[in-house]
Parts: C-alpha cells; structure tokens; sequence
C-alpha cells in the first residue's frame, strides 16, 4: 500500500537530518560537476533530484552543520535512490485528469534541462532596456538590482560566454576586474550580489520561500527554485550549480526581480510585450489587422485577438498572453488548479472564435480574409507553459472548460488548429518567414498533419520546428540587443567578444 507524500518525505527527512546541511550540497554540488558523455548521461544523473535534496537539506531548522556529521558517498547515494524510489511508494500522479496532464507534469523537469542554451535570455533585459530610462519599470529594475537593463544584460552576458562557451564550472570575482574600470566596482559587485548568494544567504532564502514548511508533491516536479541564484558563492569564487540552472536562472531574472511588484509590473509589461510580438508580423509585408482594426470589421463590442494576417485561404489569429506565471502553474497537478491558472489561455481561445465567428457574420473584412476555408490561432505567452495545443489543452482541464463558444466556432477554428508557444518558438518561427521559400500557413498545415497521427503527435510545438529542421532564430530586437551587449563589452575589454549562436 503506498504511503501518502509527507510521509514518505518525513522518512528521507529524518535520514537527512543527521547530517550536516552543508555536507549534503557539496555531494550535490560535486556529483552535478561531474563529466557527462552525452545529454542522456546528464539526464540519468537526474540533477533536479540533487538539487531538491539541497533545498530540504536547507530547509529543515533541526538539521545543523555544528552537531550533524559529514555525510558519506554511500549515505548520500542511499538519499538518493530513495528520492528516486518515491513513485514506487506513493501516488504521484494526478487523481483526477488525463493521462496528458502527468505527462504534463514529468515532461517539467527534462525538458527545461534539455532546452539549448541561446542568447534568448537576453529578451526580456532588452525589453526594459528599450524604455525610456525614467519609465516606471526600468526605474523599478533599477531599484531593485542596483543595476540598469542594460548594464545587466552586458555582465549577463559576459557570464553566460564564461560559463557556456568556456565551459568554466567556477568563477573567480577576479574575472570580472577587467570590466570594472568601464562599468564601475558598484555595477559589478551589484551584479555579483543579484545572481549569487553565499551557502548562509541561501539557507536563509530557501526557508524564506513561500510555503517553505508545507511538504506537496508538486516539488517532486518543480524546477529548483535556486536558479534565482545560479551561482554559489564561496569567498571569491562563484561556483554554478548546473549549467540549465544558470541558464534558466539568466532567462528569468528580470521577470523574477519585476514580478516581485505584482499586478502593477505585470499589466505594465503585459503591453510591451505585446507590442514586441504584433510587431514581429506588422512589417513583414503580410494582409495584416491589428485589434482595433479587427473590432471595426467585427464589432467595438467584441473580444478579438491581437492581430490577424490573412494568407490566401486561411486566416492567422495572434493572441499574446503575458503573466507572472509562476511555478505552480507548471506543476499543477489536478484538472481544476490547471483551468484555473491558466485562464489567460482559455480566455485567448475564446477571443480566437469569436473573431474567427464574427468576421464571417459581419462581411466587413476584405474578400480575401471571408474567402479563407481555415484558421489558425498561436497563443503567445512570455514563458514556455508547457501547454502544447488546444485538443490536449481540452483533454488535461475538467470537462466543459473549453467547450466551442457557438457551433460556427468549430468548422473554422477547430482546437486542432491552436497552438500555445513560448516566445521563443514564435520567434523562431517568425525569423523563419523572413526566409525566402517558407510558407508558414504550409507549416502550420504539416504541424496539424503530424498531430492527428497518434504515433507522430508531437506535445511541445518546437518539436514541430525541429522535425521539420526549421533554423534557430531571434526577433531584431533580440540579435540586435545581442550585437550591442557584444559591441559594449569589446569596447570595455578593449577586444571582441565571442560569438554565441545557441
């Protein structure tokens, strides 16, 4: 009989608890150092494991580094393949729902330790950095950081080509002193202080995070909360936990330090964004509508998307969705939680028929948009959700939640033909319009193929890029803040600095 999750978690606790916290994050520390012979390899040492037994090594307040002892290679093997056992003990998959929503949930972890490293962390920095300088959420990045956007995404960088491109697992401070005569000792230190913390800090940060005496099953999913701190710091050396960490750490700080101000950032960015994604397709020489546009050819009173292009015989819809999305909506385990987190999407779909509805009832809209026999809707959200498309949306959230709005709805926009992806992926497949020969109606046509064939369904849609060997790619905004944060740093190191592709 399987036992229930605190339990099972009090067990390995009270087996950790003889030994000194600190003891246990240098094991971790040293085994996700260890050489890897492929991605596999990486895989299979299951380093989201390691990483959780340092965040309740930490967390426990009976556990202490003066009266535990140092913990043995065999005792901490013996810790970890009793996290690795838990499914066997308990039931970890989700109650109610679909078999696609415990997929949902194991995917977590794998695939944010897959995904390539690109200059994309960079984004968001260049957003805010793109502001004008007394503008509320530049000035708030200020506040909070000590540093600027951009000052940020120039150290970012410089740590990323250290860490990724060198492939240097420590860092001494030292390393930055060449950058201080340009950027400043208060800059740098500010950004040593904002990505890394010493083992004191992070003891003191794992018990402050929320919930942090709450035991849920969801942590066996989550995503280390310690890539809000890539970096160990111990004296002067800066020591990464993983590479993924880093990376990922890197590619949410921004939105980390800005969502501490809530709905007041959140609807602030919200419009930024939203105006980076519209303007990736309002210039490519495409039939183009934006909202209002769309609301005078349907109605003032209607919901429509942000942005329709009309192709000969099929109709693209874009909704852009930003929000704090945090943790919790990625290992949301049951059905209702799901819905429920994730209302900005269901929200964007029904948005997505009632245009999709209304234009033809309506007969405003140009021959071409009315002649179209099929349309498409992409959901673009600042953060992978992990939410694929709109039939397995349906099939993880409770029965009725994403019901067609009107029986006009289905012949036209089918969930078949809605897609939710990250800003990444839209961006790939943006770079790859502005390719002489792609087709992106023709794309979207093989995405569809391949997902009504069970055996072929593909779950993320980047899985669609790559099968069908669509390049890497980035906005403008994002190659050129990349070219500037190189050009910045040459200037200051007084030579170039490597080239990072992804």
């Amino acid at each position: 009989m399987k036992q229930d999750f605190f339990s099972t978690y009090k067990a390995l606790r009270n087996r950790m608890r003889k030994f000194r916290p600190r003891s246990i994050l240098r094991m971790s520390m040293n085994c996700l150092s260890q050489a890897a012979n492929s991605k596999l390899e990486e895989l299979q040492k299951h380093p989201w494991h390691l990483l959780l037994l340092v965040k309740w090594a930490l967390q426990d307040p009976m556990a202490s580094d003066r009266d535990g002892r140092e913990i043995s290679p065999a005792e901490f093997d013996d810790l970890r393949q009793r996290l690795f056992d838990f499914p066997e003990r308990i039931s970890l998959s989700p109650e109610e729902g679909s078999a696609m929503l415990f997929v949902r949930l194991i995917l977590r972890q794998q695939v944010a330790f897959q995904r390539r490293p690109s200059p994309a962390f960079l984004r968001e920095a260049a957003l805010i950095g793109e502001l004008a300088s007394e503008h509320r959420l530049r000035l708030l990045f200020r506040e909070k950081t000590g540093l600027d956007a951009l000052q940020f995404m120039d150290l970012a960088f410089a740590a990323y080509v250290a860490v990724l491109d060198k492939g240097q697992r420590t860092l001494n401070t030292d390393w930055f002193r060449p950058l201080r005569t340009a950027y400043g000792d208060q800059c740098v230190d500010a950004f040593i202080r904002n990505v890394s913390r010493s083992y004191e800090e992070l003891v003191v940060f794992c018990r402050n995070l929320p919930d942090a005496n709450k035991r849920r099953a969801s942590e066996f999913y989550e995503f280390t909360p310690l890539r809000r701190f890539p970096f160990l710091r111990t004296g002067d050396v800066l020591e990464y936990w993983h590479p993924m960490v880093f990376f990922r750490g890197m590619e949410g700080f921004v939105h980390s330090v800005l969502s501490e101000a809530g709905q007041d950032y959140i609807d602030r960015f919200s419009k930024i964004f939203e105006n980076h994604v519209v303007g990736e397709v309002r210039n490519k020489g495409w039939s183009f509508f934006d909202e209002a546009q769309l609301q005078t050819l349907i109605g003032s009173e209607q919901r429509v998307p942000d942005a329709l292009i009309s192709f000969p015989d099929v109709n693209l819809f874009i909704e852009v969705k930003a929000g704090l999305f945090d943790e919790s909506v990625m290992v949301a385990g049951h059905p209702e939680i799901l819905v429920h987190k994730t209302r900005a999407l269901r929200t964007g779909i029904a948005q997505g028929w009632s245009a999709s509805v209304g234009l033809r009832i309506a007969r405003k809209a140009p021959a071409q948009v009315l002649r179209a026999s099929k349309d498409y809707l992409l959901v673009v959200t600042n953060k992978e959700l992990n939410a694929s498309r709109g039939m397995t949306l349906r099939e993880m959230y409770p029965a009725g939640k994403l019901d067609y709005t009107s029986p006009e709805a289905e012949p036209y926009l089918p969930l078949e033909r809605v897609y939710v992806l990250s800003i990444d992926d839209f961006e790939r497949l943006m770079a790859a319009a502005r390719r002489p020969g792609f087709d992106v109606p023709q794309f979207l046509d093989k995405c569809m193929e391949s997902d009504t064939d069970p055996s072929a369904l593909k779950y993320f849609f980047w899985q669609h890029l790559d099968a069908l060997r669509v390049p890497n790619g980035w906005s403008p905004l994002l190659s050129e803040a990349l070219d500037h944060a190189q050009e910045r740093l040459g200037n200051a190191l007084q030579g170039s600095i490597p080239s990072v592709t992804g």
